[in-house]
């Protein structure tokens, strides 16, 4: 049995994500267990009280290199005290992940990188270094053709390498561990959440070390934390929710095809991938509209851009998480000028195709 009682010491937990829904989709696991959560939009909580997660959305998945490091590094100057220090990345390796990765390492001072791409709830696994999708290489998925950020390459340390970074791969925590003694830089193989969970009680043992993953490396990490005792944060279900789509995975389109044979409210782009920036400004646009003028009180989005784009045209300056609707699918509150409004956010690929259906019971509070 190994020994947990360092991780009664871990009061911060800090996230940098590179796109809006990665932003919130790390925070439910640890709301679920007590801890207080906030996603921060700008460069400050406004909130009085001191969340102990918090995670920034550094809006630089589609970013140059240069540009994207620079952000990034920002945030991790910023958040170097922290307890814990992740540098979150989308689990299919879309955008500028190693770059980012490096420049949030170098900017914390921290010696050690430790790199974990699995999210398993989700069919993502991690083998021999390399990112696999339902048992398929993610270079050879429908990834690949993201209009945004295509997948070009499966492995990790052949990211990594291109831009200048050895990593060694582990294949299991124990290995990892004590790799960290001797090399600067570790990815590690993980198939299963059991996998996560040994590698997150190991790992947090390190005061060292910058953490690198996705949602599946902290969603680990709060199920391996002591829970919390917190009243939950009274909010009001939605009376008149939405789904909107803005996302082209495949996926997605799927399960919009599924919202809209069941009848609910719902926008979206055209199914051509590609959309131009016009036709998701007039997304925006018409669901915002809707939301201002009452006649919708409750979202369920899918896209990170889309996402970003609602929430800075409703003003939102904080949204607080509350709750996993399915893995990496978080029921949220979003708190704008106007009010707190409960919202879902979806990455593309996420979910089963009756996910919208779970999505509107949990925005109007259902379930």
């Amino acid at each position: 049995m190994p020994d947990t009682q360092h991780l009664a010491r871990i009061k911060q937990i800090r996230v940098i994500a590179d796109d809006f829904t990665s932003a919130t989709d790390a925070l439910p696991a640890f709301a679920q267990r007590g801890w207080r959560t906030r996603v921060v939009l700008g460069e400050r909580l406004s909130s009085p009280e001191l969340p102990e997660v918090w995670s920034t959305d550094t809006d630089s998945r589609a970013l140059d290199d240069a540009s994207a490091e620079g952000r990034v590094a920002a945030w991790a100057r910023q958040w170097c005290d922290a307890d814990i220090l992740v540098k979150q990345f989308d689990s299919t390796l879309r955008g500028p992940i190693a770059c980012e990765v490096i420049a949030a390492w170098r900017a914390s001072g921290r010696g050690k990188l430790l790199v974990a791409p699995a999210f398993p709830a989700a069919g993502r696994t991690t083998v021999n270094g390399e990112v696999w999708v339902d048992g398929v290489p993610v270079a050879e998925t429908d990834f690949s053709r993201d209009p945004q950020s295509p997948v070009r390459v499966s492995s990790v340390p052949g990211l990594f390498a291109a831009a200048g970074q050895r990593l060694h791969v582990a294949r299991d925590a124990a290995e990892a561990i004590s790799l960290l003694d001797r090399v600067d830089a570790v990815v590690v193989d993980a198939s299963t959440e059991a996998d996560l969970k040994k590698l997150v009680v190991a790992a947090s043992q390190r005061t060292d070390l910058l953490w690198a993953g996705s949602t599946g490396l902290l969603r680990a990490l709060a199920v391996a934390l002591p829970e919390r005792q917190q009243v939950a944060l009274a909010w009001k279900g939605a009376q008149y929710p939405g789904i909107v789509v803005g996302s082209f995975n495949p996926r997605s389109r799927a399960q919009l095809r599924h919202a809209e044979a069941c009848g609910a409210l719902v926008w979206a782009t055209p199914d051509e991938r590609g959309a131009s920036a016009a036709l998701t400004a007039d997304l925006v646009d018409r669901v915002c509209d809707a939301v201002l003028a009452g006649r919708c009180d409750g979202l369920a989005i899918t896209g990170g851009e889309t996402a970003k784009h609602i929430a800075r045209r409703l003003q939102a300056f904080e949204i607080a998480v509350l709750r996993e609707v399915q893995p990496g699918i978080p029921l949220c509150l979003m708190r704008t000028p106007k009010g707190e409004f409960p919202l879902v956010t979806k990455a593309g690929g996420f979910g089963d195709d009756d996910v919208f259906k779970r999505c509107l019971k949990s925005l109007e509070g259902a379930i």
